[in-house]
């Protein structure tokens, strides 16, 4: 008789590991994945078509407060512990990661099923938020005109989550070899990248930023002086490209009616290529506020930054700068809509504080899900797009 210590799951047929893969939920799913090499390459060939890819929330509970007062949050006082929250399936999943508190990180950038978390000591570190894996990114050294506080500051917790209020970052991971890059803008000025096998954090010098996008190796950077600079990843150091850049010397100008308020600037590449800003504004129109989102694309042939109103069927994730096309025959998924979290929009009190969805042909907002309109002020969201 064998014993369970002398099987070897990698040789299990094929067949076999894809009923088992497939009759498993999406959490289980990626933690199967991960047993070997084997299992792996059945879980790409065999599920593709079990599950479209389209955002969740993920949820992340501050420790300052004990209750939750809704239904959604209860069972959520662990600190080291996040929510996923599947609203297409309705279905809610606890992951609890060893480490670091979450409730006193700051996630600051998503790519599939990775998150890139901060914690208060300016400890940067890229997390599985399936399986938990976690991978440990070097210490930032900052230059000195950004004035971050020492550890040994007294004040450092309070000084170094206020140099860090308006930072935006990006994340890209292979999911197989787990080659990953990561950049940084620090107080819209510094931009600062990471990527795996480097020994320190890479700057960028000369250039004030304050928007980013990542797509196929390459940095997309919205400059303070207007233009889009495109830095190639692919070698040892990030390489600027100049003659291949279409936007090079086209500055991107809007000038916001009187009635117009911009809140935030995103920069965001569609799975064709094409570069897009994104602002995110707050309307008032007889006395009454509107959250608005313009979306515009260079015209290469015209080299004019034009204005466009459809994604087609392109979905956008405001934070990241993620698009994704959107499956035929999915109704409950459409296309043209643009996912934000609640820091994403102007902060009002007539705004509900929760995330929503931004449908720019109607430009009405769907709040999702209704249940999280008057959410606890200690839950922190993002949305992410599960990869399988």
């Amino acid at each position: 008789m064998t014993s369970p210590g002398d099987v070897d799951w990698s040789e299990m047929c094929p067949d076999a590991m894809q009923l088992i893969i497939e009759s498993l939920s999406c959490s289980d799913f990626h933690r199967a994945r991960t047993v070997c090499s084997k299992w792996y390459s059945v879980s790409k060939s065999c599920v593709a078509g079990l599950w479209n890819r389209y955002p969740w929330l993920i949820l992340f509970r501050e420790s300052s407060v004990s209750k939750p007062p809704t239904k959604l949050f209860t069972k959520f006082s662990d600190t080291n512990s996040c929510k996923l929250f599947d609203l297409r399936e309705g279905k809610i999943y606890r992951k609890r990661c060893l480490g670091d508190k979450l409730s006193e990180s700051r996630c600051l950038a998503s790519y599939g099923n990775w998150i890139l978390m901060m914690n208060p000591s300016l400890d940067f570190y890229v997390l599985n938020v399936f399986t938990c894996e976690r991978i440990d990114l070097p210490s930032l050294s900052l230059p000195g005109e950004v004035r971050f506080p020492r550890k040994d500051d007294a004040r450092f917790l309070e000084q170094s989550w206020s140099c860090l209020d308006r930072e935006m970052a990006v994340l890209w991971i292979d999911e197989k070899t787990k080659h990953f890059v990561v950049s940084l803008i620090c107080d819209d000025k510094y931009l600062f990248s990471y990527k795996k096998g480097d020994d320190s954090w890479w700057r960028l010098e000369g250039t004030e930023c304050l928007a980013m996008a990542h797509k196929d190796q390459k940095l997309c950077v919205y400059t303070s002086d207007h233009l889009i600079k495109i830095l190639d990843y692919s070698g040892d150091i990030p390489v600027e490209i100049i003659e291949e850049n279409p936007y090079l010397n086209h500055p991107f100008y809007y000038d916001p009616k009187p009635w117009e308020y911009i809140w935030k600037r995103r920069l965001a590449i569609t799975t064709s290529g094409d570069v897009l800003i994104i602002l995110s504004l707050k309307g008032v129109l007889e006395y009454q506020e509107k959250i608005l989102f313009y979306i515009f694309k260079m015209n290469l042939q015209g080299k004019e930054w034009e204005r466009v109103d459809s994604l087609g069927n392109e979905i956008l994730v405001f934070g990241d700068g993620i698009t994704l096309a959107v499956a035929s025959g999915k109704e409950e998924i459409r296309g043209g809509v643009i996912y934000f979290a609640p820091d994403d929009v102007w902060p009002q009190a007539n705004f509900p504080s929760s995330p929503g969805v931004f449908d720019l042909a109607t430009t009405k907002i769907r709040w999702s899900p209704p249940r999280l309109i008057y959410r606890p002020p200690s839950i922190r969201f993002r949305w992410i797009v599960p990869r399988i």
